[in-house]
């Protein structure tokens, strides 16, 4: 997840702990970074909607 953020032209802001905190534009968004474990259905959704402004609608299915 992270790394496609990164590709779409996100730029981390700043980590604590298993966090990121996301820019994307004038966007923002928190990913938690678990390596190894897959990302909760509701914190996929909760960050897509947080950047759909600024990557455009249904930019998670592409």
């Amino acid at each position: 997840m992270l790394r496609r953020l990164l590709r779409s032209g996100c730029e981390i802001r700043r980590q604590r702990g298993s966090h990121v905190r996301l820019r994307c534009g004038d966007c923002m968004a928190t990913v938690p970074v678990h390596w190894g474990r897959d990302i909760a259905i509701g914190t996929l959704r909760s960050i897509e909607r947080q950047l759909e402004p600024c990557l455009g609608k249904g930019w998670l299915s592409r």
